[in-house]
């Protein structure tokens, strides 16, 4: 199967899909799409997604000669497990698998939209006010997530495997940072994010620094 991922370096969505193509040691080719110059509201990438939105998964396969697109991370990552069994991201249990989907509706649905520069700039055109209502939004967040996590939490946010919720939580982080939340808060996050850095060569690979333009 032939895969191409339209991607974003700095999307935090983006970053998921990269981790999950990662961890399953799935290739796909990369292609690079800037918000910055308006790529993303082209023709040709609204008909990939007609919001306009990173990522966008294109695939053929044979039961299809047509191309076909999926536009949403965790519909891709979820797409990802089943087409892509070994190496899951989901646990066996389903009370568990439920929970992981909850950790990662935490940042999908109750941080990103509120973070995401749409956002941002129809609440406000100040840049401290918007800082400030990121900051908010990413700390109620983060502060659920550390609630919901830490009491089943080892070197991952479910135990000590990598699960879907991890690949929505790191790139959280990295925003959280971006936007000067403190993580001291949320010690559970914090140590499962070092050990990120320093032990899981996923991290690295599909990090955001790997696809930064070079000018």
């Amino acid at each position: 199967m032939n895969l191409r991922l339209y991607h974003y370096w700095r999307s935090s969505s983006s970053w998921r899909v990269r981790l999950a193509l990662a961890h399953k040691k799935v290739s796909a080719e990369m292609v690079a799409v800037s918000l910055l110059d308006g790529e993303s509201e082209s023709d040709s990438h609204r008909s990939r997604n007609p919001l306009g939105f990173v990522p966008v998964l294109e695939f053929l396969d044979e039961t299809n000669p047509k191309k076909r697109y999926l536009a949403e991370s965790l519909p891709m990552i979820e797409w990802l497990e089943e087409t892509y069994p070994e190496y899951p991201l989901l646990p066996h249990d389903r009370y568990d698998r439920a929970l992981v989907r909850s950790l990662a509706e935490i940042v999908n649905s109750e941080i990103h939209p509120l973070q995401n520069l749409t956002t941002q700039l129809h609440y406000s055109l100040d840049p401290e006010k918007r800082k400030e209502w990121a900051q908010h939004w990413i700390s109620e967040g983060l502060r659920a997530y550390e609630k919901l996590a830490s009491p089943g939490a080892g070197n991952f946010s479910f135990g000590d495997a990598l699960t879907s919720a991890d690949l929505c939580l790191y790139p959280q982080l990295y925003n959280a940072k971006r936007f000067e939340v403190s993580l001291e808060p949320f010690p559970t996050l914090e140590r499962i994010l070092k050990h990120a850095e320093a032990n899981l060569p996923i991290y690295q690979k599909t990090h955001p620094s790997v696809y930064e333009p070079r000018s």
